[in-house]
């Protein structure tokens, strides 16, 4: 019924806008909840938060528990006691491959599949994730963006300019336009710069237009606005505007990048890590660059190989519970990515680092970083959901291998796709070869890319 009304909704402008308006003033009213919210906690003690988040831990358990076939069997199998907080320790832990198998399982029964939002994951270890949410958990999310900006002295007025692996058409791009105008307000960009095309000889154009806009807010790839910064300082520009933070996301950034675009900008960054499949959200808010967890967003354990809890200052797996994904739960989701544990209150933790996703490139026939955030996990391609592994291997500039483990459903369309959206942004050779295995590092991690050109 519902998704019925939505096709009808979609072939009528008016009700379009309706719609959208209707849409809009939701987000805007979660938006002001979830902004709240965090105020408010920013003055409880540590104990009201352990607290206030156990609660929330036991009432997303006992919810999956009773509305979806996956973790009623598991927690049955495993005997797990939903009043007992301890026991979350016993739940096994929730992998890609898992979901995978058991995606019609582990969708809630409150929910119809095809009223959920579908997302995925290109994946920063090569292994490709499709996903489904419901639309307040995605809501919730952009609430903690705004909160993060608030941090920033954003106002309604002000501009944002992001970043990413944004498509632009060909007939903007031949009159050196390689960005996009969004909804006035969209807290993810007003207008969004597409890395994809970005080189030494267009980077001009960005800046230009960069100080046309005179945007009070920054968002997107470290290693994009480290370039732009580069050029900034190279030619001594300096901007005649003020840009109250940049909120850098998605790749590793490294200190000296971050000293090079906090100097071009003048203005302090402010990192955040959270995921495409909305289980944890974390930020810095000083000079200390310490990224603390949201207490309303998920609970996160930081775990040794053997699954124990890490010390503070050592560096552990992160494993989240979102609380906010009633459509499909995430409960104890190994993430694959590493932090280096800095405080601990129950499921709220402070980082000193996060090893996430790389800055992995590969080089064009021209001799171009093409950074595979943009090109790659930017895109969202459709092929991800057909995919079990994949990798990239570059052994000489201008070409590349991509080794894939085929998924049931993939076929000749999804290799087709692949070449398409790479080509399309970059001159660079393909050669597709499909394997059974992609073999792992010493250490036992899944390379997404091996970049074999030494670089000196």
């Amino acid at each position: 019924m519902i998704a019925s009304l939505k096709r009808v909704i979609r072939k009528s402008n008016f009700l379009s806008i309706i719609y959208n308006e209707l849409h809009l003033l939701k987000t805007r009213k979660i938006e002001k909840e979830v902004r709240g919210k965090l105020i408010a906690i920013e003055n409880l003690s540590e104990n009201e938060l352990f607290n206030m988040q156990n609660k929330m831990l036991l009432k997303i358990l006992s919810y999956a528990y009773e509305n979806t076939e996956y973790y009623k069997l598991l927690f049955d199998k495993n005997k797990i006691d939903l009043a007992n907080f301890d026991e979350l320790k016993r739940i096994p832990f929730l992998s890609k491959e898992i979901i995978k198998k058991n995606t019609v399982q582990l969708i809630s029964k409150k929910f119809d599949i095809k009223n959920l939002g579908k997302r995925n994951t290109g994946g920063s270890t090569g292994e490709p994730l499709e996903f489904y949410c419901n639309t307040e958990a995605g809501l919730i999310d952009y609430g903690h963006h705004s909160y993060l900006y608030s941090l920033m002295g954003y106002k309604n007025t002000d501009l944002i300019l992001s970043c990413g692996g944004i498509e632009v058409p060909a007939s903007d791009r031949n009159k050196g336009i390689f960005w996009v105008r969004e909804r006035k307000g969209n807290l993810f960009g007003d207008y969004r710069f597409s890395v994809l095309y970005l080189t030494d000889d267009n980077i001009k154009l960005y800046i230009n237009k960069l100080i046309e806009l005179k945007p009070s807010i920054l968002r997107g790839y470290p290693s994009f606005f480290d370039r732009m910064a580069r050029y900034l300082l190279d030619e001594e520009i300096k901007l005649d505007f003020t840009i109250k933070g940049i909120n850098l996301t998605s790749e590793i950034c490294t200190n000296s990048q971050r000293e090079t675009i906090e100097k071009a900008f003048s203005s302090m960054v402010y990192f955040e890590y959270g995921h495409n499949e909305i289980s944890l959200y974390c930020y810095t808010k000083d000079n200390t660059y310490t990224y603390q967890s949201s207490p309303i967003y998920g609970y996160i354990e930081v775990l040794n190989d053997n699954g124990t809890d890490t010390d503070v200052g050592e560096v552990g797996n992160i494993v989240a519970t979102g609380f906010n994904n009633r459509g499909m739960p995430f409960i104890r989701y190994r993430t694959g990515d590493l932090g280096e544990l800095s405080y601990r209150n129950g499921g709220i933790v402070h980082f000193k680092t996060i090893y996430g996703r790389l800055q992995d490139f590969i080089l064009s026939k021209q001799g171009q970083k093409v950074y595979l955030t943009a090109l790659i996990f930017g895109q969202h391609l459709k092929a991800f959901a057909n995919i079990t592994k994949w990798q990239i291997i570059q052994n000489k500039v201008g070409e590349i291998e991509i080794h894939i483990i085929k998924g049931n459903a993939f076929s000749s369309k999804d290799e087709m796709e692949i070449k398409k959206k790479i080509q399309s942004v970059t001159d660079i050779d393909i050669i597709f070869k499909y394997v059974d295995n992609i073999p792992l590092t010493k250490r036992g991690k899944h390379l997404f890319l091996k970049q074999n050109i030494k670089f000196k």
